[in-house]
Protein backbone atom coordinates (compact mmCIF):
# COMPACT_ATOMS: atom_id res chain seq x y z
CA UNK A 1 0.00 0.00 0.00
CA UNK A 2 1.34 3.40 -0.75
CA UNK A 3 -0.49 6.50 0.47
CA UNK A 4 0.07 10.05 -2.07
CA UNK A 5 -1.83 12.88 -1.57
CA UNK A 6 -4.11 15.07 -3.70
CA UNK A 7 -5.64 18.08 -2.55
CA UNK A 8 -4.07 17.25 0.43
CA UNK A 9 -6.30 14.39 0.83
CA UNK A 10 -4.46 11.29 1.21
CA UNK A 11 -5.63 8.20 -0.27
CA UNK A 12 -3.99 4.68 -0.42
CA UNK A 13 -2.86 3.29 -3.78
CA UNK A 14 -3.24 -0.68 -4.41
CA UNK A 15 -0.18 -2.48 -5.83
CA UNK A 16 0.61 -1.59 -9.56
CA UNK A 17 -2.42 0.79 -9.04
CA UNK A 18 -1.79 4.34 -11.36
CA UNK A 19 -3.02 7.21 -9.44
CA UNK A 20 -5.85 7.50 -11.59
CA UNK A 21 -6.82 3.89 -10.80
CA UNK A 22 -6.88 4.68 -7.09
CA UNK A 23 -8.65 7.64 -7.71
CA UNK A 24 -11.44 6.35 -9.61
CA UNK A 25 -11.78 3.47 -7.17
CA UNK A 26 -11.97 5.97 -4.31
CA UNK A 27 -14.73 7.63 -6.03
CA UNK A 28 -12.79 10.51 -7.11
CA UNK A 29 -14.80 12.71 -9.72
CA UNK A 30 -11.27 13.69 -11.92
CA UNK A 31 -11.84 13.39 -15.31
CA UNK A 32 -10.35 10.93 -17.43
CA UNK A 33 -11.03 9.18 -20.76
CA UNK A 34 -8.53 6.61 -22.56
CA UNK A 35 -6.71 5.79 -19.64
CA UNK A 36 -3.30 5.60 -21.70
CA UNK A 37 -1.54 9.07 -21.67
CA UNK A 38 -3.07 9.92 -25.22
CA UNK A 39 -5.74 12.59 -23.86
CA UNK A 40 -4.78 14.18 -21.64
CA UNK A 41 -7.91 14.66 -19.46
CA UNK A 42 -6.85 13.50 -16.32
CA UNK A 43 -3.40 15.92 -15.64
CA UNK A 44 -2.82 16.95 -12.32
CA UNK A 45 0.02 18.96 -11.26
CA UNK A 46 3.02 17.81 -9.01
CA UNK A 47 3.72 19.49 -5.60
CA UNK A 48 6.48 17.45 -4.28
CA UNK A 49 7.68 14.24 -4.03
CA UNK A 50 9.43 11.59 -6.65
CA UNK A 51 7.73 11.07 -10.11
CA UNK A 52 7.45 7.60 -11.76
CA UNK A 53 9.05 7.29 -14.78
CA UNK A 54 6.77 8.00 -17.64
CA UNK A 55 4.40 10.43 -15.31
CA UNK A 56 4.46 13.37 -18.03
CA UNK A 57 5.32 11.18 -21.32
CA UNK A 58 3.83 12.50 -23.90
CA UNK A 59 3.78 16.05 -22.78
CA UNK A 60 4.59 19.06 -24.39
CA UNK A 61 7.46 21.25 -22.74
CA UNK A 62 5.17 23.53 -21.28
CA UNK A 63 3.17 20.90 -19.73
CA UNK A 64 6.03 19.68 -18.66
CA UNK A 65 7.68 22.86 -17.10
CA UNK A 66 3.85 24.10 -15.45
CA UNK A 67 4.89 20.42 -13.45
CA UNK A 68 1.83 18.75 -14.93
CA UNK A 69 1.35 15.20 -15.27
CA UNK A 70 -1.03 12.40 -16.59
CA UNK A 71 -2.69 10.58 -13.38
CA UNK A 72 -2.91 7.24 -15.73
CA UNK A 73 0.80 7.47 -16.49
CA UNK A 74 1.81 7.64 -13.07
CA UNK A 75 2.90 5.11 -10.37
CA UNK A 76 2.17 6.51 -6.73
CA UNK A 77 4.91 6.30 -4.61
CA UNK A 78 4.95 6.98 -1.31
CA UNK A 79 4.55 11.05 0.38
CA UNK A 80 3.80 11.97 -3.54
CA UNK A 81 1.75 15.17 -3.32
CA UNK A 82 -0.60 16.49 -6.23
CA UNK A 83 -3.13 18.90 -6.81
CA UNK A 84 -6.22 19.51 -9.11
CA UNK A 85 -5.25 21.60 -12.44
CA UNK A 86 -8.02 24.45 -12.47
CA UNK A 87 -10.01 25.03 -15.54
CA UNK A 88 -9.17 28.23 -16.25
CA UNK A 89 -5.41 27.03 -16.26
CA UNK A 90 -5.64 24.50 -19.42
CA UNK A 91 -9.23 25.66 -21.08
CA UNK A 92 -9.81 28.72 -22.92
CA UNK A 93 -13.98 29.49 -23.75
CA UNK A 94 -16.00 28.06 -27.22
CA UNK A 95 -19.62 28.02 -28.49
CA UNK A 96 -21.07 25.54 -30.46
CA UNK A 97 -21.29 26.75 -34.19
CA UNK A 98 -22.61 24.27 -36.48
CA UNK A 99 -23.93 20.30 -36.15
CA UNK A 100 -23.93 18.48 -39.76
CA UNK A 101 -24.92 14.97 -40.15
CA UNK A 102 -22.65 13.30 -42.59
CA UNK A 103 -23.85 10.08 -42.31
CA UNK A 104 -26.18 8.63 -39.48
CA UNK A 105 -23.23 7.71 -37.77
CA UNK A 106 -20.92 10.49 -38.41
CA UNK A 107 -21.57 14.03 -37.42
CA UNK A 108 -19.71 17.53 -38.35
CA UNK A 109 -19.25 20.07 -35.62
CA UNK A 110 -17.70 23.36 -35.99
CA UNK A 111 -16.50 24.74 -32.43
CA UNK A 112 -15.61 28.74 -32.64
CA UNK A 113 -12.77 29.51 -29.88
CA UNK A 114 -12.34 32.40 -27.94
CA UNK A 115 -8.75 32.72 -28.60
CA UNK A 116 -6.58 31.72 -31.73
CA UNK A 117 -5.42 27.99 -30.88
CA UNK A 118 -2.97 27.67 -33.86
CA UNK A 119 -4.59 24.62 -34.73
CA UNK A 120 -3.76 22.28 -37.46
CA UNK A 121 -5.33 19.31 -38.95
CA UNK A 122 -4.05 15.91 -37.71
CA UNK A 123 -4.09 17.59 -33.86
CA UNK A 124 -6.92 16.99 -31.52
CA UNK A 125 -8.45 19.13 -29.01
CA UNK A 126 -10.19 18.44 -25.50
CA UNK A 127 -13.37 19.47 -25.38
CA UNK A 128 -15.45 19.66 -21.81
CA UNK A 129 -19.11 20.66 -21.58
CA UNK A 130 -21.49 22.54 -18.83
CA UNK A 131 -21.02 19.32 -16.58
CA UNK A 132 -17.25 18.79 -16.88
CA UNK A 133 -17.32 15.83 -19.33
CA UNK A 134 -14.60 15.82 -21.50
CA UNK A 135 -13.36 14.03 -24.60
CA UNK A 136 -10.78 14.57 -27.11
CA UNK A 137 -11.97 14.88 -31.09
CA UNK A 138 -9.51 14.99 -34.21
CA UNK A 139 -9.35 17.99 -36.23
CA UNK A 140 -10.44 18.38 -39.53
CA UNK A 141 -9.95 21.38 -40.80
CA UNK A 142 -9.47 25.07 -38.98
CA UNK A 143 -11.29 28.04 -40.42
CA UNK A 144 -10.57 31.99 -39.75
CA UNK A 145 -8.12 30.96 -37.32
CA UNK A 146 -10.33 29.99 -34.50
CA UNK A 147 -12.97 28.34 -36.06
CA UNK A 148 -12.39 24.25 -35.66
CA UNK A 149 -14.04 21.49 -37.94
CA UNK A 150 -14.03 18.01 -36.20
CA UNK A 151 -15.96 14.63 -37.60
CA UNK A 152 -17.35 12.81 -34.73
CA UNK A 153 -18.83 9.29 -34.54
CA UNK A 154 -21.22 8.57 -32.51
CA UNK A 155 -20.48 5.47 -30.18
CA UNK A 156 -22.47 3.05 -28.54
CA UNK A 157 -23.36 4.70 -24.48
CA UNK A 158 -21.08 7.61 -25.39
CA UNK A 159 -22.56 10.19 -23.10
CA UNK A 160 -20.37 13.19 -25.38
CA UNK A 161 -20.70 11.85 -28.77
CA UNK A 162 -24.48 10.85 -27.96
CA UNK A 163 -25.00 14.53 -26.30
CA UNK A 164 -23.73 15.76 -29.81
CA UNK A 165 -25.94 13.91 -31.88
CA UNK A 166 -29.34 13.98 -30.03
CA UNK A 167 -28.96 17.39 -27.43
CA UNK A 168 -26.91 20.36 -27.69
CA UNK A 169 -27.58 22.95 -29.31
CA UNK A 170 -26.18 25.70 -31.16
CA UNK A 171 -24.32 28.31 -28.98
CA UNK A 172 -23.53 25.88 -26.47
CA UNK A 173 -20.75 26.80 -24.67
CA UNK A 174 -17.97 24.23 -23.81
CA UNK A 175 -14.18 24.78 -23.16
CA UNK A 176 -11.31 23.86 -25.13
CA UNK A 177 -7.83 22.38 -24.06
CA UNK A 178 -5.19 22.48 -26.91
CA UNK A 179 -4.15 21.53 -29.63
CA UNK A 180 -2.34 18.06 -28.95
CA UNK A 181 -0.50 16.05 -30.94
CA UNK A 182 1.85 16.29 -33.83
CA UNK A 183 0.08 13.88 -37.14
CA UNK A 184 0.61 17.33 -38.86
CA UNK A 185 2.20 17.97 -42.21
CA UNK A 186 5.08 20.65 -42.23
CA UNK A 187 7.00 22.77 -44.94
CA UNK A 188 9.92 20.15 -44.42
CA UNK A 189 8.25 17.45 -45.77
CA UNK A 190 7.63 18.76 -49.52
CA UNK A 191 9.51 16.58 -51.57
CA UNK A 192 8.28 13.24 -48.97
CA UNK A 193 6.01 10.79 -50.72
CA UNK A 194 2.97 11.19 -48.60
CA UNK A 195 0.71 7.82 -48.12
CA UNK A 196 -1.93 8.84 -45.47
CA UNK A 197 -4.51 6.23 -44.48
CA UNK A 198 -7.72 7.54 -42.38
CA UNK A 199 -9.79 4.73 -40.89
CA UNK A 200 -13.78 5.56 -40.22
CA UNK A 201 -14.10 8.90 -39.46
CA UNK A 202 -10.06 9.52 -39.45
CA UNK A 203 -10.69 10.63 -43.07
CA UNK A 204 -11.44 13.91 -42.44
CA UNK A 205 -7.87 14.68 -40.28
CA UNK A 206 -6.65 12.87 -43.36
CA UNK A 207 -7.95 15.01 -45.82
CA UNK A 208 -7.19 18.18 -43.94
CA UNK A 209 -3.70 17.03 -43.75
CA UNK A 210 -3.76 16.82 -47.80
CA UNK A 211 -5.25 20.05 -47.65
CA UNK A 212 -2.55 21.64 -46.02
CA UNK A 213 0.25 20.45 -47.85
CA UNK A 214 -1.39 21.10 -51.36
CA UNK A 215 -1.96 24.58 -49.80
CA UNK A 216 1.92 24.77 -48.67
CA UNK A 217 2.79 23.68 -52.34
CA UNK A 218 3.56 19.86 -52.01
CA UNK A 219 6.10 18.49 -54.37
CA UNK A 220 6.14 14.87 -54.18
CA UNK A 221 3.30 12.29 -55.04
CA UNK A 222 0.57 12.10 -52.42
CA UNK A 223 -1.52 8.81 -51.85
CA UNK A 224 -4.99 8.65 -49.59
CA UNK A 225 -6.40 5.62 -48.57
CA UNK A 226 -10.04 5.41 -46.82
CA UNK A 227 -10.64 2.29 -44.94
CA UNK A 228 -14.57 1.98 -44.19
CA UNK A 229 -16.21 -1.58 -43.18
CA UNK A 230 -19.05 -0.56 -45.95
CA UNK A 231 -19.91 1.62 -48.89
CA UNK A 232 -22.23 3.86 -46.55
CA UNK A 233 -19.43 4.82 -44.64
CA UNK A 234 -17.03 6.01 -47.53
CA UNK A 235 -19.03 9.91 -46.40
CA UNK A 236 -16.30 11.74 -48.37
CA UNK A 237 -15.51 9.61 -50.93
CA UNK A 238 -16.95 12.46 -53.38
CA UNK A 239 -14.40 14.67 -51.75
CA UNK A 240 -11.73 12.64 -52.32
CA UNK A 241 -12.18 12.26 -56.26
CA UNK A 242 -12.43 15.76 -56.47
CA UNK A 243 -9.15 16.20 -54.84
CA UNK A 244 -7.79 13.79 -57.26
CA UNK A 245 -9.14 15.32 -59.98
CA UNK A 246 -8.09 18.56 -59.34
CA UNK A 247 -4.02 17.68 -58.67
CA UNK A 248 -2.36 15.44 -60.17
CA UNK A 249 -0.32 14.89 -57.78
CA UNK A 250 -3.04 13.24 -55.66
CA UNK A 251 -4.57 9.81 -55.56
CA UNK A 252 -7.32 8.15 -53.70
CA UNK A 253 -8.36 4.94 -53.07
CA UNK A 254 -11.29 3.29 -51.34
CA UNK A 255 -10.67 0.10 -49.14
CA UNK A 256 -14.02 -1.93 -48.09
CA UNK A 257 -13.28 -4.01 -45.25
CA UNK A 258 -16.62 -5.98 -44.41
CA UNK A 259 -15.98 -9.19 -46.37
CA UNK A 260 -19.66 -9.11 -47.72
CA UNK A 261 -19.88 -5.93 -49.68
CA UNK A 262 -19.83 -6.68 -53.01
CA UNK A 263 -22.38 -3.42 -54.28
CA UNK A 264 -18.73 -1.46 -54.42
CA UNK A 265 -19.55 2.16 -56.07
CA UNK A 266 -16.69 2.27 -58.76
CA UNK A 267 -13.74 0.57 -60.13
CA UNK A 268 -11.35 2.52 -57.04
CA UNK A 269 -13.64 0.61 -54.50
CA UNK A 270 -11.63 -2.64 -52.94
CA UNK A 271 -12.04 -5.35 -50.55
CA UNK A 272 -8.86 -4.69 -48.73
CA UNK A 273 -7.45 -3.36 -45.58
CA UNK A 274 -6.37 -0.22 -46.77
CA UNK A 275 -2.83 -0.33 -44.96
CA UNK A 276 -2.23 -4.14 -46.85
CA UNK A 277 -3.40 -2.55 -50.15
CA UNK A 278 -0.69 0.82 -49.33
CA UNK A 279 1.82 -1.64 -48.63
CA UNK A 280 1.86 -3.53 -51.59
CA UNK A 281 1.27 -0.18 -53.91
CA UNK A 282 4.90 1.03 -52.57
CA UNK A 283 8.07 -0.15 -51.52
CA UNK A 284 10.00 0.97 -49.03
CA UNK A 285 11.78 3.74 -49.42
CA UNK A 286 13.32 7.01 -47.60
CA UNK A 287 11.21 9.29 -49.30
CA UNK A 288 7.78 7.72 -47.54
CA UNK A 289 6.04 9.48 -44.95
CA UNK A 290 2.96 7.65 -43.41
CA UNK A 291 -0.03 9.51 -41.48
CA UNK A 292 -2.41 7.21 -39.47
CA UNK A 293 -5.39 8.75 -38.63
CA UNK A 294 -8.49 7.23 -36.87
CA UNK A 295 -9.74 3.80 -34.63
CA UNK A 296 -6.60 2.97 -32.11
CA UNK A 297 -6.94 -0.85 -33.03
CA UNK A 298 -6.26 -0.55 -36.41
CA UNK A 299 -4.00 2.52 -36.52
CA UNK A 300 -1.82 1.04 -34.04
CA UNK A 301 -1.52 -2.33 -35.84
CA UNK A 302 -0.57 -0.54 -39.14
CA UNK A 303 1.90 1.34 -36.98
CA UNK A 304 3.51 -1.32 -36.10
CA UNK A 305 3.63 -3.33 -39.38
CA UNK A 306 4.60 0.37 -41.02
CA UNK A 307 7.42 -0.55 -39.00
CA UNK A 308 8.11 -3.89 -39.65
CA UNK A 309 8.01 -3.50 -42.90
CA UNK A 310 11.00 -1.20 -42.73
CA UNK A 311 9.23 2.34 -42.06
CA UNK A 312 11.14 4.79 -40.86
CA UNK A 313 9.59 5.17 -37.30
CA UNK A 314 10.17 8.99 -37.63
CA UNK A 315 8.19 8.82 -40.72
CA UNK A 316 5.44 7.70 -39.53
CA UNK A 317 2.69 9.70 -37.88
CA UNK A 318 0.16 8.29 -35.78
CA UNK A 319 -3.56 10.19 -34.20
CA UNK A 320 -4.95 6.71 -33.12
CA UNK A 321 -8.58 7.77 -31.68
CA UNK A 322 -8.98 6.61 -27.98
CA UNK A 323 -12.18 6.40 -26.51
CA UNK A 324 -13.59 5.70 -22.88
CA UNK A 325 -13.91 2.37 -21.96
CA UNK A 326 -17.63 1.85 -21.17
CA UNK A 327 -18.04 -2.03 -21.37
CA UNK A 328 -19.41 -3.16 -18.11
CA UNK A 329 -17.33 -6.60 -18.03
CA UNK A 330 -13.03 -5.65 -19.30
CA UNK A 331 -12.41 -7.13 -22.59
CA UNK A 332 -10.61 -10.58 -22.27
Amino acid sequence: MTTFYLDGQAFDSAEDESVLETLIRSGSSINYSCKKGACKTCLVQHVSGELSAGSQRGLTARLKANHYLSACQCQPVEGLKLKTVFEQDLFVSAQLLERVFLTESVLKVQIKSSENLHCYAGQYINLRRFDGLTRSYAVAKVLDGNVIELHISRKYNGQFSGWLFSTASIGEHLLIQGPLGQCIYKEAYQQDKLILIGHGAGIGAVIGIVEQALAMSHQAEIYLYHGARTVAELYLHKKCLSLMLAHKNVHYRACITATSQADLIDKRCLQIQPFELAAKEHPINRHNRVFLCGEAEAVVKAQQQAFLDGFEYAKIHVLPFEYKDLRSVKRG
